[in-house]
């Protein structure tokens, strides 16, 4: 039985076997065989090429010629490498400087955190500084050749109701000398202003510097009118005394009361508009000098003999500063630091804050920079320093001006680039910025 299905399924599948062997495995067969062969034959020169150029005994010394070639025309046409120059073409450098020569960032103050008072004295403590009288009305009239009449970044009061003002009493004139107590809250330009005097009057007559601080309980004399309070001393007349403070002998007589220009020691007038004389140094030259007697040798010179004369090709050293810069301003928070991209100190504060010339020098520049420092005051100092003093709302100096050292030049601001009131503080020597820190006191 098992015999017969055998050969009947033998005699079935044996066709199949002989059609799927001749017609589809052979073909294929030959197929693949003709093809290996001729990739072969296409393969054999190319691959001779490659065995011939690898075991090639000279490939090694040639691969030691083109990169010793290769070295030396890099470093024929690379250019030579200054050192101020290093990084200046890096990628980072190009990032970080956005392809700018000059580049001043500023730092935002928060204003919701309230930063601790620096002043040694108590709370109720008020400093001396100028008040700032923006006459808008003469600004607008004010004709500037190519600077705007408004103050960027400063905030413009608004008119105020000529009906409020109608309304509101009219102050008796005063003509004498009037005591003020001072009060909580109060400060040197409110209370000049509400005595219709500048700040100038109120510290002259008082005997006080924009440095110096008021607290409440003070007495404060005020005078009048705008001007100086002069004491008369032996041997002066009206007409000195005027000439002296810079007033006008009329206006002395009927501002004091007085029927004629005789005046006694020891009265008291007002000079209305006057102002205190300027104070000129005082000079003093040693009385001893020394001269050369032998190589390495000195002798002293009495006051009458002539000392050895400096020859006229003699070169003068310039003279290194004896202090170091004053602070800037009356505030003392500082916002940002110096750095490579800030080239200078930024010191946060509010627009009553002055500003103070670091020494004395000579105003260079004072104006408008629309290169982002607003409002700024540039000093040249004898020692050859610079300081720039950037940000400010209003200006009290003019280019040629001379300065003192703690003389207010301005007044604290936001103008030009900048996020809040502050001032940029920049510092050069020989021409090149410097960390203020450094020449701070």
């Amino acid at each position: 039985m098992e015999y017969f299905f055998v050969v009947v399924l033998g005699s079935i599948l044996k066709p199949a076997a002989r059609f799927f062997l001749r017609f589809v495995f052979l073909p294929l067969y030959k197929l693949i065989v003709l093809s290996k062969l001729r990739l072969q034959r296409l393969a054999l020169p190319a691959r001779g090429f490659i065995l011939f150029f690898v075991t090639n005994r000279y490939l090694f010394h040639a691969a030691v010629v083109t990169a010793s070639l290769v070295a030396i025309w890099f470093n024929v046409q690379t250019k030579q490498v200054l050192a101020q120059d290093i990084g200046k073409r890096s990628i980072l450098y190009s990032l970080m400087t956005e392809g700018t020569v000059e580049i001043v960032t500023e730092q935002k103050l928060v204003e919701s955190v309230k930063p601790a008072s620096a002043n040694r004295f108590g709370p109720g403590t008020i400093e001396a500084v100028p008040y700032i009288d923006f006459n808008y009305h003469a600004m607008d009239e004010e004709e500037m050749d190519g600077v705007s009449g408004q103050i960027p970044g400063t905030l413009v009061l608004a008119p105020l109701d000529h009906r409020a003002e109608e309304s509101s009493p009219v102050k008796p004139k005063r003509t004498e000398v009037e005591n003020y107590t001072v009060k909580a809250g109060d400060t040197l330009g409110t209370i000049a202003r509400d005595h219709s005097v500048n700040v100038g009057t109120v510290l002259w007559a008082n005997n006080l510097t924009e440095r110096q601080y008021i607290r409440p309980g003070d007495n404060l004399k005020i005078l009048p009118v705008s001007g100086v309070l002069a004491k008369v001393g032996k041997g002066e007349t009206l007409s000195g005394i005027a000439k002296k403070y810079g007033g006008n002998v009329e206006e002395i007589i009927k501002q004091n009361n007085l029927s004629d220009e005789k005046v006694t020691v020891g009265m008291e007038l007002i000079i209305p508009g006057g102002e205190p004389p300027a104070v000129v140094p005082v000079r003093t030259v040693a009385s001893t000098n020394y001269v050369l007697k032998e190589p390495g040798t000195t002798r002293e010179v009495a006051p009458g003999e002539n000392p050895v004369q400096k020859p006229n090709d003699a070169v003068e050293k310039p003279e290194a500063p004896k202090t170091r810069l004053l602070w800037p301003t009356s505030a003392r928070i500082i916002t940002q630091y110096y750095g490579w991209r800030h080239t200078g100190l930024d010191i946060a504060g509010d627009h009553t804050n002055p500003l103070y010339a670091a020494d004395d020098g000579v105003v260079a520049i004072s104006g408008w920079n629309s290169g982002g420092y607003g409002y700024q005051v540039l000093i040249e100092h004898p020692n050859g320093m610079k300081t720039r003093y950037a940000h400010a709302s209003k200006l009290f100096v003019s280019a040629g001006d001379q300065v003192k050292r703690g003389q207010v030049i301005a007044m604290m601001g936001s103008t030009g680039r900048s996020t809040g009131p502050h001032i940029h503080f920049e510092v050069y020597v020989n021409g090149k910025r410097v960390n203020p820190l450094l020449y701070i006191r």
